[in-house]
């Protein structure tokens, strides 16, 4: 099948599995290789969690220089499963792409070209890797494109509004005319 026939749902279900499937493959090269899979940072970011769950200071992780919202959205690496945090920034990496094709379909491209432009970015393994190897860059994306999308769609909203009063003021002005010739 020809990815320019595919839905965005599709493709962003093919971009999770893979990611998926990514996460998997990063635990099982960390456990049984030398060379880690997960991004040295991803460690900063766990060691800053571990202080920020003991009621201290992030900054006592001498490499973090992070903010410390971030340690604090990372505790769960601590409490539920050391890979949490990676699958937190796998999900801002699809809701990336899933932005860039609202963002498009906004701006006014036609729904087969935002899926494809969608694509590049949710099939591309360049991108699927640094999320899955626990860079944090997917939630500044999703950060930026989530801003633009509202402004966006909030003066969409603004031309329909106008758009809805210009109607409203045609139909009493319709409406009064009609009025005056009946009588």
């Amino acid at each position: 099948m020809s990815i320019s026939k595919l839905s965005i749902t599709t493709i962003s279900i093919i971009s999770v599995v893979f990611r998926l499937a990514l996460l998997v493959y990063g635990e099982w090269q960390d456990a049984n290789m030398q060379v880690k899979y997960t991004d040295i940072d991803y460690k900063v970011f766990s060691d800053a969690a571990r202080f920020v769950t003991l009621s201290e200071s992030p900054y006592k992780r001498s490499t973090y220089r992070y903010t410390p919202l971030l340690a604090f959205l990372l505790t769960p690496n601590i409490y539920i499963h050391k890979s949490f945090g990676k699958l937190v920034f796998v999900l801002a990496d699809i809701f990336v792409g899933v932005l860039i094709h609202k963002i498009l379909c906004l701006r006014g491209l036609n729904e087969q070209k935002a899926v494809n432009y969608s694509a590049l970015w949710l099939l591309n393994p360049i991108v699927a890797s640094i999320s899955t190897r626990g860079n944090a860059e997917s939630l500044l994306g999703a950060m930026i494109l989530l801003t633009l999308y509202c402004v966006l769609e909030r003066a969409a909203m603004h031309e329909g509004i106008k758009n809805i009063k210009k109607v409203i003021k045609r139909e009493n002005i319709s409406i009064a005319t009609n009025e005056r010739k009946d009588e």
